[in-house]
Order: structure tokens, then sequence, then C-alpha cells
């Protein structure tokens, strides 16, 4: 754990390791749901990603947390209620700002800029399965 943080900072990057592990259960049930064998493998590499930015974050916490299951069920249920391209417009939007939130704590956690390189590219694998 970075000693050097402030308690706010902290806080946001437990919750950055909390998104990221409630992502990984989110893109697997997503790959569980999609007919396309092509949509089923990106997300399973997406929800592997996910899985590393978590470890990436662990290191810097130094906390063990579990993922939450919440989101994946309402995500799930978007899917059936707003369909395949509306989701992936809001999944894409959701990467992109993820990634201008990282970017503010490049400085104090260098590891954060492989999780910022991910979550663009996360967005564009997205974008070209519309």
């Amino acid at each position: 754990m970075n000693t050097h943080i402030t308690n706010q900072q902290r806080n946001e990057l437990l919750k950055f390791q909390q998104g990221e592990l409630d992502a990984v259960i989110i893109y697997q049930k997503l790959a569980g749901a999609v007919k396309n064998p092509d949509h089923k493998e990106t997300f399973r590499k997406i929800a592997a990603d996910e899985g590393k930015h978590a470890a990436i974050l662990r290191k810097y916490s130094g906390e063990h947390l579990t993922p939450k299951k919440t989101k994946a069920f309402i995500i799930l249920m978007l899917y059936k209620i707003i369909g395949f391209n509306q989701l992936l417009g809001l999944l894409i939007k959701g990467e992109e700002q993820a990634a201008v939130k990282y970017a503010s704590y490049l400085a104090l956690f260098p590891l954060i800029h492989e999780i910022i390189s991910d979550e663009d590219k996360h967005a564009q694998l997205m974008s070209k399965m519309k």
C-alpha cells in the first residue's frame, strides 16, 4: 500500500478495484449470454483483462475485495430490455470514462498505464462488435 496517498485517493483506488472485479463478472455473464462466438471470445478476453486490472489495483490498495454480482444482473437485464447494440454503447462509454478517471492517478500508481491502455482497447473491440 502506498502510504503517501490521502484517504480520498485510497477510497477512489478501492472503488476502482471494486469496479474492475465487478466488470469481470459482467463480461463473463455477457460471454455466456451472447450467441456470436466472436463476441463470446471478445467478452472473455475483456473479463480476463479486468481481472488483471483488479490485481494491479490490489497491489496498490493492499485490500482483498470480492466481486459483487448485482451489476452483472443489471447488465444482463439491460441486454434483454434495450438490446445488444444499445448495451454496447453504454459499455463502450463506461470503458472510455474509466480510462479518463484513471489518468489522474498515473503519477501515484505507474502501473495504471496498463489499465488505461486496456480500457481504450476494450472500447475499440466493442465498437467493432456493433
